[in-house]
């Protein structure tokens, strides 16, 4: 079964650990209803007591006898009673002690399924491509990479549990009852198949409403989520009242579904323990009456009843497991449509040391998903050292460039070298550690802003962050928050500016000390004066860095080597800003607009 394959793969080498937990509870219920079955020799042996005559079990009570007296067999325990209340102790006490150790190996291995489950599909979503990320909502990854995997864990140490638990008990007690009266055992469980498919079918409109109310309630979970990450915008635009009528609205549809699925269960379970007590009522009455034609001895009667016991509730609750099974199957095919999904290849390649000469020759590249080219035949040589803008109108490919030079994107013709070697054939990994870009929106942890910086590179001394932000020029800035550079940023750097953001990111790639730095319209968000300090500071740094700025701003371009403008995915201009603003084009209508806002 595709299940079953899936876990496997999903749990690796703890399965055997899984495997192993289930033993151990057989050998819990086995021992469980053992200490259950030598009722029938403490009634068996002092009804034979009282009565004055010879005790004589046959069968497992006779293997149960003699188990309680080391094998001396049922003459000893005759004589010697006193046996009987240390014999039940002790397999009371083995069976009190396999309990307590199932429970500690359950939740050992309910933890550790946990852990491998969620690091295996992490592990997996971290390697996957850039894009598969384009193709599929965060949202949808995330609630697989939570509740699906939850679901899961919850099949494999609940559901799977029960069954493992409710079959074995079912087997020992009814192999036992079969054994010293099979008519007995028979009429007992005669409701049995009865409960289980009222159960089954009942648990199904159960879940139901469980569903609509959990979905119910996520939509109360989302409306929070959205106001909390958009407070701004609420109270810039007096929007408080409108939320808190609409989230009103979210509480009372909850509401309604919540009552629907507690009335409904209620009904449920009260309406199933009627038919349970209804088996017990069975058992009892046809065990006194079996009794009475002398078909059955007390002992039997007693065994049967608490058997009987033993086997109702859990046989009730492995129909509502089977239910859930159907939602574990869906959990399992979102999850395996993630892990289905062939990694990114980034091991693979050459490793050569990039000084940063970038050369494109007649690039051309479109989307998977697109109808059009991006960029269209476009050339341009990169020399190492080099500052080089490119500039061009939204949509014109400007970002597209370094999304092929990292190989988030692979180019469909044309050619693109580094330092003389082909982009395709560099390793991905290599590629990456040493092209590195600033965003437009960077992204910061929720950690402190030297954690931050310090992310490009592991074990960077304090010096060194300081060092970059003062390039960066965001280490002013820093020094005047009350706890420096240990201020947290909170979540996505909220507790900052966008143009300190912006700065901490730039200060965070410096860190890496890539020969080949991508500014992608990052310094978008600083004034004019920072911009130009910023880049006056790269063109200082000891080591040698070509840095590319892809911008929509003048300021940030006219002072580079080489421009490049692109217009429709195709080269419009390149040259320098003095060269580019005495040609008719686009460089120059930029340039007369901006100089006219300025």
């Amino acid at each position: 079964m595709r299940f079953f394959r899936s876990s496997k793969r999903l749990l690796g080498n703890l399965k055997w650990y899984y495997i192993y937990s289930l033993l151990v509870q057989i050998l819990m219920v086995f021992s469980n209803v053992l200490t259950t079955f030598s009722s029938k020799v403490l009634t068996g042996s002092l009804t034979a007591y009282a009565e004055g005559r010879p005790y004589d079990p046959t069968g497992v009570e006779l293997w149960v006898t003699n188990l309680m007296t080391l094998g001396k067999g049922p003459s000893f325990l005759l004589d010697n009673l006193y046996v009987l209340p240390i014999a039940y102790f002790v397999l009371g006490l083995l069976t009190a002690g396999l309990t307590c150790y199932r429970t500690l190996v359950r939740v050992d291995c309910s933890a550790k399924l946990n852990k491998q489950m969620q690091l295996t599909l992490f592990a997996h979503l971290s390697s996957l491509p850039y894009t598969f990320y384009k193709k599929h909502k965060s949202g949808d990854l995330l609630q697989t990479a939570t509740r699906d995997l939850d679901t899961l864990r919850k099949t494999y140490m609940m559901d799977f549990s029960s069954v493992n638990f409710t079959f074995w008990i079912v087997a020992f007690c009814m192999a036992l009852l079969l054994s010293i009266s099979p008519k007995y055992c028979l009429i007992s469980m005669c409701l049995f198949p009865i409960m289980f498919i009222y159960s089954f079918f009942l648990i199904k409109k159960v879940r139901k409403l469980y569903r609509a109310t959990d979905e119910s309630e996520a939509r109360m979970t989302s409306k929070i989520a959205d106001n909390l990450n958009a407070v701004r915008v609420v109270k810039a635009y007096n929007g408080e009242a409108k939320e808190i009528e609409e989230f009103e609205d979210h509480i009372v549809d909850y509401r309604r579904h919540f009552l629907a699925w507690r009335k409904f269960s209620a009904f449920f379970f009260s309406s199933s323990d009627v038919l349970v007590f209804f088996s017990k009522a069975i058992s009892i009455v046809y065990g006194v009456y079996l009794v009475y034609t002398g078909e059955i001895d007390y002992g039997t009667l007693v065994i049967g009843i608490l058997f009987i016991n033993m086997m109702v509730w859990p046989l009730r609750d492995v129909a509502m497991v089977l239910s859930n099974f159907g939602q574990a199957l869906a959990a399992m095919d979102r999850v395996n449509e993630l892990l289905d999904t062939p990694i990114e290849d980034i091991e693979s390649g050459l490793t050569p040391e990039i000084k940063g000469n970038i050369s494109f020759s007649h690039v051309t590249f479109r989307y998977d998903d697109g109808k059009f080219d991006i960029l269209k035949d476009v050339s341009f040589d990169i020399k190492a050292g080099q500052s080089i803008a490119i500039m061009g109108k939204t949509g014109s490919g400007k970002s597209t460039v370094f999304s092929l030079l990292t190989r988030l994107y692979d180019y469909n013709e044309g050619s693109i070298k580094v330092d003389g070697i082909e982009l395709k054939d560099i390793q991905k990994k290599h590629l990456r550690k040493n092209i590195s870009p600033v965003l437009q929106d960077p992204f910061l942890f929720s950690k402190s802003i030297r954690e931050n910086i310090r992310l490009s590179k592991d074990g960077a001394l304090d010096e060194e962050i300081y060092e970059a932000a003062k390039i960066a020029s965001v280490d002013r800035s820093i020094r005047g928050f009350k706890e420096g550079y240990d201020t947290p940023v909170g979540e996505k750097g909220v507790t900052l500016s966008g143009g300190q953001k912006q700065r901490v990111a730039i200060a965070r790639t410096i860190m890496g000390e890539a020969p080949v730095l991508i500014f992608d319209d990052s310094l978008l968000a600083v004034d004019t004066a920072t911009d130009l300090e910023i880049r006056q500071n790269l063109k200082n740094l000891k080591q040698k860095v070509t840095s590319i700025i892809i911008t929509q701003r003048v300021m940030s371009a006219k002072d580079a080597d080489q421009i490049i403008v692109l217009d429709d995915g195709r080269i419009e201009a390149i040259g320098k800003h003095d060269d580019l603003i005495k040609r008719e084009g686009l460089y120059k209508e930029i340039y007369e607009i901006q100089s006219k806002m300025a």
